[in-house]
């Protein structure tokens, strides 16, 4: 039944999208005969929204093409060389991890037609280093918290139109360069395709009474780069933007019919290979004790290697290195969720795995004190976890949902760091458990409301597992 209603919902896009160009055809065939610049004015930002559009759509549908793979944008066209096809996504080649790239729109990559603007040239593409899909140089970790990496300004004024905060830089910006002006050249489009030019300064513009020239980014990661838009066109200036903005990204993560399903099925996987990071105790079978949490400030949220453990409190962020845990314990393991053996936890996929990576600033982790590295060999649970004011856990596996309001959920180098505060990621009494250093702390669990979206998965004295 879910496969037919996607069936006809792709089915109903696709004729609203025939719908569409045939309306904007005879709009602009009737605009031709009566005003050729408004013509071209709508026949630009029909093709600017034709491309948006089937961005989001093939972002949209990267996990299931790829599982594991998080809700990502193409890289663009870059060049007309490197065994890339004309309007092919340079995927294998772009650029650095966290560097943002400027080429044409993927035309082929997206399943379309070359996309041109109302002068009849290509339109070009910039996407964030953090958002585009780019194999080895893609981020390790991208999520609906993810900010973009680009500000975009009035060309004639100079004024902010998107960017002003961190959850307002736009995460993609489509392009469309007009005729040429001043100083520009091009080579006609070929074979129905586009230009075979690749030099972006004949086709996008520099509005240099404001320093931002539409034809080149820094070429280095992690960087903020502008772009002009200027909707009155004149002789030195006529590039038309369209931005793809955070939210509308996040909304293709969190309002997809699996998303609950897969929260679960990755909490409950995270929590397994805790668990069964306590039976490689080196101390036999009766020797269950876990390893500590990491610290909830890091100097880099993004890279693996940062979320290792550390002996000063019981609760953090989930580890995954876990060197002095391991060296206290015994265990022979160096990582909780990297050395994870599938085999022994089947449900800890490639796909699940995938997952993790990209959400693991959202896991936070509390370990009983009877069940710390530093603890005797348990015998039991004295000091130990409860949620909603029963059960007694050894540890609790807590993932935070999206962002709330009043929640930040920033970091650097783009920003100011506000990922090390719980408040921004835990609701109801969850946060007042950080730090714990001793005592029996008590969680709290709900349904996901507009003012709580945690959800706790648990781990018992005998290291079963289950939703909490």
């Amino acid at each position: 039944m879910i496969q037919r209603s996607r069936q006809k919902g792709a089915a109903l896009l696709l004729m609203m999208l025939v719908i569409l160009v045939a309306l904007t055809a005879v709009l602009v065939g009737r605009l031709n005969a009566i005003n050729p610049d408004a013509a071209r004015t709508v026949e630009t930002s029909a093709a600017l929204a034709e491309a948006k559009s089937a961005l989001l759509a093939w972002a949209s549908t990267l996990p299931d093409r790829v599982p594991g793979r998080p809700v990502r944008l193409p890289c663009p066209d870059l060049d007309g060389g490197g065994g890339f096809a004309d309007g092919e996504a340079h995927a294998t080649a772009c650029g650095a991890r966290g560097e943002n790239m400027l080429g044409r729109l993927p035309w082929k990559t997206l399943g379309l037609e070359a996309l041109a603007d109302g002068s009849g040239a290509c339109l070009w593409y910039a996407v964030s280093g953090d958002y585009k899909d780019a194999d080895a140089a893609s981020a390790e970790l991208l999520n609906p918290d993810s900010a973009g990496s680009f500000e975009m300004y009035d060309a004639s004024s100079g004024a902010l139109l998107a960017g002003a905060t961190a959850e307002d830089r736009p995460v993609a910006i489509l392009l469309a360069p007009g005729s040429t002006v001043a100083g520009q050249a091009r080579a006609a489009a070929v074979d129905q395709g586009c230009s075979p030019s690749f030099n972006a300064a004949d086709f996008l513009d520099d509005a240099g009474a404001i320093g931002v020239d539409n034809a080149s980014v820094a070429g280095i990661a992690d960087v903020i780069d502008r772009f002009a838009s200027d909707a009155i066109a004149d002789g030195s200036h006529n590039d038309r933007l369209l931005v793809i903005r955070q939210s509308e990204v996040a909304a293709l993560v969190t309002e997809r019919h699996d998303y609950d399903a897969r929260i679960d099925t990755l909490g409950l996987a995270v929590a397994e290979c805790v668990a069964n990071y306590a039976r490689q105790n080196i101390g036999g079978a009766n020797d269950l004790r876990l390893p500590w949490p990491a610290p909830l400030t890091l100097a880099d949220y993004r890279l693996g290697l940062n979320y290792s453990d550390d002996s000063t409190n019981l609760s953090g962020r989930l580890p995954d290195v876990v060197d002095d845990s391991a060296l206290t314990i015994g265990n022979p393991l160096p990582t909780v969720l990297t050395s994870c053996d599938p085999a022994v936890v089947p449900t800890w996929t490639t796909a699940v795995q995938g997952d993790w990576r990209n959400l693991k600033d959202h896991f936070f982790y509390l370990v009983a004190a009877d069940f710390a590295p530093s603890a005797s060999v348990p015998t039991g649970c004295g000091d130990c976890i409860s949620v909603n004011g029963a059960g007694s856990y050894a540890a609790v596996v807590m993932f935070a949902g999206a962002a709330l309001d009043l929640q930040s959920r920033t970091m650097p180098p783009l920003d100011a760091d506000t990922r090390g505060d719980v408040l921004n990621y835990l609701e109801g009494a969850n946060p007042l458990v950080f730090p714990t250093v001793a005592g029996a702390p008590d969680l709290e669990s709900r349904p996901v409301a507009p003012d709580f979206n945690d959800r706790l998965f648990c781990i018992a004295s005998d290291l079963s597992v289950s939703g909490c």
